[in-house]
Order: structure tokens, then sequence, then C-alpha cells
């Protein structure tokens, strides 16, 4: 392992929300258990090898599917990326169904977030129209834009608007221009949790936690010329992308080389590397690893539902960075160690949503738990120490965690969350009970509750020994 001062000096980016953290050597002593030490060690030397995870006793439940609502929204959405690669513009058209009536729209805007409007972004909203009328609107916040119209249940309606995007230059930042760019987050998101509007404030830091329906996308994105496009969902040639029942939609912008190969998990995946050019580092190592945490997450969890996945991997961040959404990743060209957990988010987070501003435990925490197959990690995440004023707090919200640094997230949620679950018994049943909790939950956006439920039949008294570790449960999850 190198010397703890010369990873202190280190940017480290390591989850899907994408923080920075210069880390000490005082912050290393509190454990660093996650991807971070497992890639410094022994193990990491050699990325070609399949990761060896352990033999444990195999689960009696099914890998397969519910399948996606039938009623979910459908979003297309034009994306022109302009020439500097610094901004960009389009037009959304949202079909959308209510589960239950409601008197309003809600789309968040979070390239307007505190953090992002300082650095120079952007996101504007004009001509906000149904069925040819124009409707009202209002902007509580710079993040919200509120679309007054009243919509039965299960009532269909189609609004469509214009946006326009502007990038923030600076390197290593999640939303990114320059010479490549990353767009995530980037366009009018509808904020429908399954029975409401989740409306919560951003976080202060280069983050997002958005709550987005499972939806369809068909996306058509112009880049300028000599750049390559790599998006969720499939390419249909000519700048068209296919997304079928993902909740969100993230592409990036680069001139790449690519690495591919087919990979069974159990069906078909076509897993493709996007190295940008310039990097001293080899796609192929990035494809090994993504291939093996694909087959291993379908194998515990269920199957992976989708015909690909991507990796766009870029150069602009220092250290370790990595972000995840539906179908595709983004990591900087160092940061190999942290494709086990962004691809755990392929699982926790976009096949299983949760409000994460609410209850980042469920996606983060689970995500974590999940890459302590592939890393054998889990030993070393069992011995990280909690502080005392963090002891027990799993469950607290972003509101909460926003106020500290990464790594009293990393170690409060991420670990501790992993240290909560191995409490509940032998980590094959966790895995198994995991499992349920995909297969009955895929496509819907999960509460604490219903992990509670999955996890009941493997260990009766899981909700209160979780609720001892800080998880909350009851009405509304």
């Amino acid at each position: 392992m190198p010397d703890a001062a010369a990873v202190g000096r280190r940017l480290v980016h390591l989850s899907r929300q994408a923080y920075f953290l210069a880390m000490t050597p005082r912050q290393l002593g509190l454990g660093v258990a996650l991807a971070i030490v497992v890639s410094m060690s022994a193990p990491a030397a050699d990325a070609s090898r399949p990761a060896r995870v352990a033999a444990q006793p195999a689960c009696p439940l099914p890998t397969t599917l519910r399948r996606p609502p039938a009623d979910r929204p459908h979003e297309t959405l034009h994306v022109r990326v302009l020439p500097g690669l610094a901004a960009a513009d389009g037009t959304l058209s949202v079909t959308f169904a209510p589960a239950v009536a409601t008197d309003r729209l809600v789309f968040r805007l979070w390239p307007n977030s505190p953090f992002y409007a300082k650095v120079g972004a952007s996101l504007t909203v004009a001509g906000v129209a149904s069925a040819g009328q124009r409707l009202p609107t209002e902007s509580p916040d710079p993040t919200t834009l509120v679309v007054r119209r009243a919509i039965a249940a299960h009532e269909p309606v189609t609004v469509s608007m214009s946006w326009t995007l502007r990038l923030p230059r600076r390197a290593g930042l999640q939303l990114h221009g320059g010479r490549s760019a990353r767009l995530v987050s980037f366009f009018p998101e509808l904020a429908w949790n399954g029975h409401g509007w989740a409306t919560d404030p951003p976080v202060p830091l280069d983050s997002f936690w958005p709550t987005s329906p499972t939806a369809d996308f068909d996306v058509d994105v112009d880049a300028p010329a000599g750049f390559q496009v790599l998006a969720s969902g499939v390419s249909l040639g000519d700048g068209k992308w296919r997304a079928r029942a993902v909740r969100d939609f993230a592409l990036a912008v680069g001139k790449f080389r690519i690495a591919a190969a087919t990979v069974k998990a159990p069906r078909p995946v076509r897993l493709t590397v996007g190295l940008e050019r310039g990097s001293g580092y080899r796609a192929q190592d990035f494809l090994s690893v993504a291939s093996d945490a694909l087959r291993s997450y379908a194998k515990r969890y269920g199957d992976y539902p989708w015909p690909s996945h991507s990796l766009a991997v870029m150069t602009d961040p220092i250290g370790y960075f990595g972000t995840a959404y539906p179908t595709i990743g983004f990591y900087g060209d160092s940061s190999l160690a942290l494709v086990p957990h962004e691809t755990a988010h392929q699982w926790f987070y976009s096949l299983i949503g949760n409000d994460q501003a609410r209850d980042p435990w469920l996606s983060e925490g689970l995500a974590t738990w999940a890459q302590t197959g592939p890393e054998q990690s889990l030993p070393s995440m069992l011995n990280t120490t909690v502080p005392p004023p963090f002891r027990n707090r799993i469950g607290a919200p972003m509101s909460f965690w926003s106020k500290y640094d990464f790594e009293t997230l990393r170690v409060g949620v991420y670990v501790q969350t992993v240290q909560a679950l191995a409490s509940l018994g032998p980590s094959s049943k966790v895995d198994c009970a995991l499992r349920s909790f995909v297969t009955r939950n895929a496509y819907r956006t999960a509460a604490p509750n219903d992990l509670a439920a999955a996890l009941k039949p493997f260990f009766p008294n899981a909700e209160r020994k979780l609720r001892a570790w800080g998880a909350h449960f009851g009405a509304g999850g």
C-alpha cells in the first residue's frame, strides 16, 4: 500500500454522486475500506484476472425480474452539443400518466444547484406547452420548475419544452464541458417518486441525487464533427439512441478509443468502453473488471435487464472519479478501482430507484455491500471505525450528511450500512434477501419498508436490528 501521506494528497472521487475529497493521513486513519484500499493492495495489481469470489451457499430464489410498468413515461429528447463543448440546447417532450391525481408537474433543473451555478453552469427552460397550449410555470427555487396542469389519476398528458444548457469548464466535475463533455442530470427531469413529487433541496457539493421514474427515452444527439458519443441505452445510428425502462439518460462526448465485448449477465449484454484518446491507461482493463462485475451482480441479485452497458473513461479528472447513470458509468482514467462500486449502481439506483436525498443508504449502502463480493473487501469494511458522532445514523438524509465532507458520508453511510447488513447474519443470506428485494422491486422507486419486507423472511428481526443502526421505517418508507 502506498505511503499514507501520498494517498492523502490525492483527490478522491468515490461515489455515484462523485464528491471530491482531499484525504489526509488522519482521515485515512478512520479506515479507508472501500475500493480505494482494495485497489492499492495486491489483488488489483493484475486487473485482467477475474475476481475470485468465495463460494457461497446457493440462493433458491430466481433471478428473473418483474416486468417494467406498462404505463411508464415516455420521453423524447433532442440534444445539440455546440462546438467547443461548452453548451448544449434542445427540446424535451414527456408523456406521463400519474398513479394518483396531481395538480402540477415538477421538473428538476439540477445544473442550477448552488455548487454548479458558482462554476458557471445553468439550465433554462422556455415554451412549456401541452396540446398546443402554453402552460403556466413557476420556479420556487432555481432547481425546481413547477408546471401548473391538473392531471387525474392514470390520465396521460404530454408536456413539451425547449431548454438551453451551459456547461462548466472546470476539469473533474460530473457535469463538464471542455476538450470532452459529460452531460449528466442535464435536462429538465421529471421528479415523480411513484406517489408524489420529490422536491428535496440540492446538496451543496458536486453531486446530483435525482429521483425520477422508470421511463422510455428516444434521444437524438447532434455532436460536433469529429466527436463520438457514448450514452444510456443503445445506439441506432445517425445520432439516435433508445433506452427502455431506465430512470435517467446521460451521455459523454469525446474522442475515444473503443473496446467492446459481449457479456452474459445472463442474457447477452454489449459492453463498451470508450477510453479518451491521450490516456496512458488500458481500455481492456476496464472491460475486464466491468465484465466480472456484471456477471457477479447478475448472479447474486438479478438479471441485468438492458442490452447494453457503457463506460466513458475520461482524462480530465485527477485521482479517483466515478459516477453511474442507467446503463452507463463515467470514470477518470486512473479510477479502475471504482468500477465494482459504480457497476453495482445498475442494480441499486438504476434498476431499483429510491428517494436518494431522503434515503441515501438504499443506493450507496447497498451498492457498497455489493462491491464487497468482487473486491473481497468485507473484512476491511467491518474493521473500519465509525466516529462516535456518526454511529447509528445510516438512515439520516442528505440534508444531514451534506454538512460534512465526503469521508464522513463514506464511513457513516456507505461503510456503516455494510456493517449493519453484516450484523443480520451470514453474507450469503443477506445476498439472497437482496435478490428478493431486487426481483420484487425492479423498476420501482423503493423505500426502506420495501427492503425490510425482503429481509424479514431471512432475518425476522431485521427491522429492529437496522433501527438500532439508525435506519428509519414506517409510514411513507
